[in-house]
């Protein structure tokens, strides 16, 4: 059992999510950040499935009542070693300091977070506020009773420094022409791919503003059409959307 002693900035369980509902209303969801969950949960020895913490911004501080072994990867964390295994001994407190670069940590506990399975998942659903346990982030005195969703022993060592993502821009990201790509002058789609944009505050686990110059839809507001993650919208007013 593990109780929550600080929950941290927003801390919720996630695991893989819940694809193939979309036609429901029911978003995928799962880690935003596959790659760094899947080897948190590989460097803890633990199911590619299990569940595990996804910590926004500044991670959780968090009592164990017996001997277990963690795994915190993603994006750096303050006073916690990451990519790779550590030993928690019973009664010992395991604390995530402040998030970044980058804005999300993931804290695997060997054996996996045991929460009840919502529509075919343990993820929280914020938008829906159901699953990952509780229905919402982790809050104080919160217990998590630990899973047997292991896979192996863990790794004697850390994830190599070279299969890491490096949390520091700028980026080079590739982008292919969308559906309504006639709806924009040549101009600004050649702008796209001649300026920098930069990521605001603006974001949320459903999407990410980018402040750029803008591109201006040559058409009247087009409507809504269903997408998919990676996709750039584009609000009227010229703003990108990165979802």
């Amino acid at each position: 059992m593990i109780e929550v002693i600080n929950p941290g900035r927003w801390t919720t369980i996630q695991d893989r999510g819940r694809p193939g509902r979309e036609r429901f209303g029911i978003p995928p969801g799962g880690a935003a950040d596959w790659f760094a969950a899947a080897v948190a949960n590989r460097l803890a020895g633990n199911h590619p499935d299990a569940a595990l913490l996804e910590c926004t911004a500044a991670g959780p501080s968090l009592r164990f009542d017996s001997d277990g072994v963690v795994a915190v990867t993603g994006a750096l964390a303050a006073g916690t070693e990451t990519w790779l295994p550590r030993l928690v001994t019973r009664g010992s407190t395991f604390a995530i300091g402040a998030v970044g670069p980058g804005l999300r940590s993931y804290a695997a506990v060997r054996g996996g977070i045991d929460v009840p399975v919502v529509l075919g998942s343990r993820s929280f659903c914020q938008r829906g506020t159901f699953g990952g346990g509780f229905g919402r982030p982790l809050a104080e005195g919160d217990r998590l009773t630990v899973g047997d969703f292991v896979n192996g022993d863990p790794p004697q060592a850390a994830w190599p420094a070279g299969h890491r993502l490096s949390m520091l821009g700028p980026w080079e990201v590739r982008v292919i022409a969308g559906p309504h790509t006639d709806a924009f002058d040549r101009f600004a789609l050649k702008r796209l791919t001649d300026i920098a944009c930069r990521a605001t505050p603006a974001l949320d686990r459903m999407g990410m503003r980018l402040q750029t110059l803008g591109l201006h839809l040559r058409a009247d507001e087009i409507l809504t059409t269903p997408v998919t993650a990676g996709a750039v919208q584009v609000t009227p007013s010229g703003e990108m959307i990165v979802l």
